[in-house]
């Protein structure tokens, strides 16, 4: 690839997503490389491997789908997450500093307009784009895999290109790409705006990318030693119909988005996600006609606005423009699943184990495991068992009263 002429020594750069544009991989990479990249003159900040709590608590988005058992919607994260940030950032005015999560393609303008206030001159914004009509289905998976969804992908499609629907709004928000470099353009110069269009045959081309922006040595982020499931990749389809039916009869139960997120998400999905390597052939998420004839419109305008932005951009813009992969049969369909592979099923449960032993994915302690997956480790296996058949018991009891009343 052309080398990308690098930013100012001192730039902050804010890499704002969206999601499923390489982000999870590229955080991995930064991460490892904290010590490095303090030595090429690059800050890294915090300690975690992404900047998801900062980053909600900007634009003031609650993670998981409630936080008691009366369903009340989670609350962010407090403040002080951003301004600690934004204070180690200030504390390097000699330091490129290089932070953000896929959160912030959400922002409004009020959150844009701050964002420039805090960082003034110095700031840039990264932008990674791939085509929408290739995204959707893993903009669906998302939900599955941290949301824990329990609806079905053709519904949601739906809803995604029905004006006025709370999904149709999230969605454009994120991924009208056109007006996504625009709200930060108009507000910061589109010469600030950095786009980089993903290139699906060259899995390097956007830690390359990142490399050149911030002035580092190549390889330095493209060969990063990151953990075996930092790789964000998309799941199955029998992967999404296990873990949808999961959410299902998990959330139907007295449980909490933390004990989901613990046992799930940093459990049997983080599991099976980076330590399963589905069977050639195993087939994956498409979509319908009608959905990828509405998807490959989408994904033209957005092509088209963002050439027209005057944005810097990194990459063949044409890309952006990719059509959807449509689907030829019922085993594409995750509705049409009956049953999963038996490696698929132990792999969920060793993830489900080792989250509850207090352990990250790979039954390591103290890597990945945070407080609230250790807090489970108090229990024991006898004592997780038993809390599992006394509840079974209860919800047994309750359906047998029912069919007798």
């Amino acid at each position: 690839m052309t080398p990308v002429e690098p930013l100012p020594r001192g730039a902050r750069l804010f890499q704002i997503g969206p999601q499923k544009t390489g982000t999870t991989a590229l955080q991995a990479a930064g991460a490892a490389c904290r010590t490095e990249l303090r030595a090429h003159g690059v800050l890294y900040p915090g300690t975690a491997v992404n900047h998801r709590l900062p980053v909600a608590a900007l634009i003031g988005k609650g993670i998981g789908w409630k936080s008691s058992a009366d369903g009340r919607p989670t609350k962010p994260p407090p403040r002080w997450y951003w301004t600690r940030l934004v204070s180690e950032i200030d504390a390097h005015p000699e330091l490129t500093a290089w932070f953000g999560h896929e959160y912030a393609a959400g922002a409004k303008e009020p959150v844009v307009e701050e964002v420039a206030r805090t960082f003034g001159d110095d700031l840039h914004v990264l932008v990674t784009l791939r085509s929408v009509a290739q995204m959707l289905p893993s903009i669906w998976q998302e939900t599955n895999k941290s949301a824990g969804n329990r609806g079905t992908f053709d519904k949601w499609l739906k809803e995604a290109f029905e004006p006025g629907s709370r999904i149709h709004d999230v969605v454009q928000t994120r991924h009208d790409q056109g007006a996504l470099v625009r709200r930060w353009a108009d507000v910061i110069g589109p010469q600030k705006v950095v786009v980089v269009v993903l290139d699906p045959g060259d899995h390097d081309f956007l830690h390359h990318s990142v490399e050149d922006l911030l002035g580092l040595p190549r390889n330095l982020l493209a060969e990063a030693e990151t953990e075996a499931h930092a790789a964000n990749r998309s799941m199955t389809v029998p992967e999404i119909e296990l873990f949808r039916q999961f959410n299902k009869r998990f959330r139907a139960e007295a449980t909490t988005w933390e004990q989901y997120d613990a046992l799930a998400v940093r459990g049997a999905i983080a599991r099976v996600l980076g330590y399963r390597t589905p069977a050639q052939g195993e087939a994956r998420l498409t979509m319908p006609d009608w959905a990828a004839d509405l998807a490959d419109a989408q994904a033209r305008a957005n092509a088209d606005a963002v050439a027209a932005s005057g944005v810097r951009i990194i990459g063949d813009v044409e890309r952006l423009a990719q059509p959807a992969h449509r689907r030829h049969s019922g085993a594409e369909d995750h509705r049409k699943v009956g049953a999963v592979p038996v490696d698929l099923a132990a792999e969920a449960m060793l993830g489900i184990a080792a989250a509850g032993l207090g352990l990250d994915a790979g039954f390591r302690t103290g890597e990945g495991a945070d407080g609230r997956t250790r807090a489970l480790a108090r229990f024991t296996s006898k004592e997780l068992l038993d809390e599992l058949y006394q509840r079974g018991r209860t919800k047994a009891t309750r359906t047998l009263k029912r069919e007798r009343d």
